[in-house]
């Protein structure tokens, strides 16, 4: 049996769980918190398979460019499309400000502020993963429902003081050492343009 009908078979298999798991309350509303013990995050274009953390960052569109404007090594690329940005600091974590405030970052939704949720015209359900501070401590949150954009700002806004929303659809790859993220999406390569990773 080759790799792409393995890996299709784990998808659909995945996919049955979820929803048996759902009907069945094991899954919760709850999101999955995943501590990150380092501050010092950089952004990248670059796939790199030897990184600690690989997770995908800012949206990419259907021509393999990144969505909005984005900030490698002290070099600001891209187009703004929002009017915050989210600056990875080395010492203060997660930034989001109208200014960059450190070498690396990017453009992304931004799900809460100061404690306070953004709503957003968004009725599809999707699985969604988030870059947030939690007790001054950087972690990734993530669904294991399905839900809004809204839905996931309300579900985790009580654990975080700020959060941004990180690029999932078909390709939301990634880990974080041996924690290994979003098993029921496929990963392509060739689509996914741009990560948060720590070396």
């Amino acid at each position: 049996m080759g790799k792409p009908v393995k890996k299709i078979i784990y998808s659909i298999l995945g996919a049955v769980f979820i929803i048996v798991a759902i009907c069945f309350g094991i899954v919760a509303e709850e999101p999955t918190v995943i501590p990150i013990h380092t501050n010092e995050l950089l952004f990248t274009t670059t796939f790199d398979s030897s990184a600690t953390l690989l997770i995908p960052a800012a949206y990419t569109n259907e021509d393999g460019t990144i969505v909005g404007e984005y900030r490698i090594a002290g070099k600001t690329y891209g187009t703004p499309t929002r009017k915050e940005r989210i600056s990875l600091h080395p010492t203060k974590g997660l930034i989001i400000s109208g200014q960059w405030h450190s070498d690396y970052g990017f453009q992304q939704t931004v799900l809460v502020k100061n404690r306070k949720i953004r709503y957003y015209d968004d009725d599809k359900k999707a699985f969604r993963r988030a870059l947030a501070t939690v007790d001054g401590q950087l972690c990734i949150l993530t669904s294991c429902i399905p839900m809004t954009l809204n839905q996931f700002s309300e579900s985790i806004h009580k654990y975080c003081s700020n959060a941004v929303n990180l690029d999932m659809g078909d390709y939301g790859y990634g880990w974080y050492k041996n924690i290994k993220f979003s098993r029921l999406f496929k990963y392509n390569q060739d689509k996914q343009t741009n990560w948060i990773y720590i070396k």
